[in-house]
């Protein structure tokens, strides 16, 4: 039955018998309901000016209702005035609907163009006294009204008379409203922006937070309004749709429950789940090692942010302020630049957090609370583990992988054998160490902290004639027939080891929550990170306008659907790579633009060079005297699908390898591949990852780049003999698991290639100008020797 046939068939008596709206708070079933006054009122209008008066009303409806309301309608008794001079002259009173702003508003809100957001309902029949049972227009999805429904907004019914002697009576008013199903397809569609407002720029999370530890400064107003609402957010159950259990879920867990597809999940008991989960029924929307890596992302960033957007304003228009309005249209979500400032953002370190409660505009004054910080964690709603039986088919059922469904919260380095409080049920950051491991000094000791392998990967992955392709740049996918040595570093390689140093992979120094790819988006700091993904393949696409996937179908192409990102409301209806290349267009920026931009708007290359160069660069007395440098990197190509998807770890080390110490905490660590896999099957055979399952029988691989310069003193690589001898000497490597323990690497299969090369790169003379990277040879290097034998756990 179609949505007209299930509002046009209803009789006055099953009218009458539907269950009131249920208040704010309370489950919303599939079904229908109303909201009804059955007192009489009527309006007269006395000339030719409209009068109107407003009925009856809904409480404020919050996104998650609008979200599912697929159409309304009205029902009411009605009669005019019971006579008529003219009847050619029309009727001239009638009941409509109108859209208000919040629950104090006495008029309705316009558009953008000044209209009031009003809708016929129906006319009242003409010269009757006599109350009669009419119905109204059935507004569904493809009227406008439902999409001129926001967070926070009120429907009223008006009614309305014009003309002397035109009169309207009315009683027992039914507003019914028809709810879908909470899986029914969402369209996920960027932040709305306001008449003749430019893309708003995303902004550091540093800064942004920063500026808003001063109560007086209107930042700290959008601060506020993204605390609650995210705690807002983490509260909602495992069955809404758009709860943040839910959303964080589509990264991969629960594997069997679908988001955004119109279907429930599949029962844990069903006896065909593996099968349904093969035939892509469940969730589990991996895009990894996929050239549609970073588009897919980009999709999943527009979702959370514009439903924290729509939790922000629905919590500002309950105050008294346009201010608070006016912050959350501002907001935008900020991004974690790991690369330049590697250590935890100070807005995901602190267990409570000072928030302004009220402001007074006049005085601006702020009164401040002191509440549990949702960016320090998550933790489930209802204070149950994850894997807890009262969340029923949407529980964490992780079938060993890990701890995961025994966590009530997210940990970073935290979950470990040796903690006896067992702090990491609750969720517990260790941030002493994942600082350490976003912060490996460099060896020699005599190099800067902060010459990080990870901030010269960015800084070359920036550089336009390092990765002069995008399916290079995007991903770890291997190709056959790379173009040159410097295509092994991608965007994807770098993000995985981001992933890893913030959770940690080892149970007896601790792990956490983002280094595994099943749990990881449950961290709340995953989307300032992701943020930041976002926002470097912006800056790439700034160096690189006219290069983009070179693939138009199959599994990678440019027109390949993001599932299960929707433009619509329509099923199958998914946004690709091609409608997600333009920011602007999604009605973001980042705050690079101001760095970047002439006086005309328009991206300047010499400002964009700089721009890079000063954050991601050596140091910037470097570029007063350029000169070409030996420039050594490691390149490897392995299967992330060796161990059946378990994930492992190659570590690299230049010096003296501590036997009593993890691998991943070694001194003299240089840099590390991590495959950021978990098993594709269970210990029974189950699925938990098709696309994995897929490409491992496919034979895919993978690739990847370790850059040594800036981990290597110049005296030990003025010339290739040079570098060479060094390497000969120092450079060791260790296949590990996440156990810790050391694996040999003939079990990573005859796929694992790793190659030592020797180039050169030469700084630009001033940091306006482009760095140069070229001459790459492979060096005869015996890796079979530098293996790491010895065995630990």
């Amino acid at each position: 039955m179609d949505l007209l046939d299930r509002l046009n068939h209803l009789t006055r008596a099953s009218v009458e018998a539907i269950r009131p709206l249920p208040p704010q708070g309370s489950p919303i079933a599939n079904d229908r309901y109303v909201i009804k006054r059955t007192a009489e009122d009527c309006v007269h209008a006395f000339d030719n000016q409209l009068r109107t008066k407003i009925w009856f009303k809904s409480p404020p409806l919050q996104s998650h209702v609008i979200r599912r309301i697929r159409g309304l309608k009205l029902f009411a008794e009605s009669h005019d005035q019971g006579y008529f001079d003219d009847k050619k002259g029309g009727n001239w009173t009638w009941l409509e609907l109108a859209i208000l702003e919040d629950e104090r508003a006495t008029s309705p809100k316009t558009n953008e163009d000044g209209k009031e957001l009003v809708w016929l309902s129906h006319p009242n029949k003409v010269g009757s006294s006599c109350y009669e049972w009419l119905q109204g227009e059935t507004f569904d999805k493809r009227r406008d009204f439902l999409s001129s429904l926001k967070g926070g907004n009120v429907i009223a019914v008006r009614l309305c008379a014009r003309f002397q002697n035109w009169g309207i009576y009315v009683r027992n008013g039914y507003l019914v409203i028809d709810i879908g199903s909470d899986d029914d397809p969402v369209p996920i569609r960027p932040i709305p922006l306001h008449e003749n407002t430019k893309a708003l720029a995303r902004r550091s999370v540093t800064k942004w937070f920063q500026e808003a530890q001063n109560p007086d400064n209107d930042t700290a107003l959008e601060l506020s309004l993204f605390i609650n609402a995210m705690a807002k957010f983490q509260s909602l159950p495992p069955n809404d749709q758009l709860s943040y259990y839910r959303i964080a879920g589509i990264h991969s867990s629960p594997r069997n429950v679908p988001w955004n597809m119109g279907n429930g999940p599949i029962p844990y008991n069903d006896p065909n789940l593996d099968e349904r989960i093969e035939r892509g029924e469940g969730g589990a929307y991996c895009m990894h090692n996929k050239v549609l890596f970073p588009t897919w992302h980009r999709a999943y960033m527009m979702l959370f942010e514009r439903t924290i957007s729509d939790l922000m304003m629905e919590e500002a228009k309950s105050r008294r302020h346009k201010q608070w309005i006016l912050a959350a249209t501002r907001w935008r979500l900020p991004y974690w630049d790991w690369a330049a400032e590697p250590c935890l953002p100070e807005l995901v370190l602190m267990e409570q957090i000072s928030i302004v409660d009220a402001w007074d505009p006049v005085t601006r004054h702020a009164h401040m609370r002191v509440i549990p910080n949702p960016m320090y964690r998550f933790q489930m709603p209802g204070g149950r583990p994850m894997g807890d039986p009262s969340y029923g088919d949407y529980r964490i059922d992780n079938a060993g992988e890990g701890p995961w469904d025994a966590c009530i919260g997210t940990s970073r380095h935290a979950i470990s054998l040796y903690d006896e409080q067992r702090l990491w049920v609750q969720g517990h950051t260790d941030v002493t160490k994942t600082n350490a491991a976003l912060q490996r000094p460099s060896w020699p000791s005599e190099l800067a902290a902060r010459d990080l392998t990870l901030k010269d990967a960015v800084f070359r992955l920036l550089t336009a004639n390092y990765c002069t392709k995008y399916d290079h740049f995007a991903s770890t996918k291997h190709a056959d027939s790379p173009d040159h040595a410097q295509c092994y570093l991608s965007l994807e390689g770098i993000h995985n080891s981001v992933h890893n140093c913030i959770g940690g992979n080892n149970f007896l120094s601790g792990l956490g929550h983002m280094a595994y790819v099943s749990v990881a988006a449950f961290d709340p700091v995953f989307w300032l990170h992701h943020c930041n993904v976002d926002r470097l393949l912006y800056l790439w696409q700034c160096s690189n306008p006219d290069k983009w996937i070179t693939q138009i179908g199959g599994d990678d192409g440019a027109e390949t659907d993001l599932v299960p990102f929707h433009r619509s409301g329509r099923r199958n209806d998914f946004f690709n790579s091609d409608g997600l290349r333009r920011p602007d267009s999604l009605h973001y920026t980042f705050d690079d633009m101001e760095s970047i931009v002439d006086s005309d708007g328009e991206i300047c290359k010499e400002y964009l060079n700089k721009h890079i160069n000063t954050l991601y660069g050596p140091v910037p007395s470097a570029f007063n005297d350029p000169r070409k440098d030996v420039d050594p990197v490691i390149n490897i190509i392995y299967d992330r699908y060796a161990l059946d998807g378990l994930q492992y770890a190659l570590h690299f080390f230049l010096g003296r390898v501590d036997r009593n110490i993890p691998y991943q905490h070694q001194r003299n660590l240089v840099g590390s591949v991590y495959t950021f896999t978990f098993p594709f099957a269970g210990p029974n055979g189950t699925t938990r990852c098709p696309n994995c399952r897929q490409q491992a029988k496919a034979g895919v691989l993978s690739h990847a780049q370790i850059p040594l310069t800036r981990s290597v003193a110049q005296d030990e690589r003025r010339t290739p003999a040079d570098a060479r001898n060094y390497f000969q000497r120092e450079l060791q490597w260790v296949a590990v698991l996440d156990s810790g323990a050391k694996i040999p690497s003939k079990t990573l299969g005859n796929a694992l290639e790793i190659t030592l090369l020797l180039g050169a790169n030469q700084l630009p003379d001033g940091l306006e100008g482009e760095p140069n990277f070229s001459g790459y040879e492979p060096v005869g290097f015996d890796w079979k020797n530098a293996e790491i034998r010895d065995t630990r756990v």
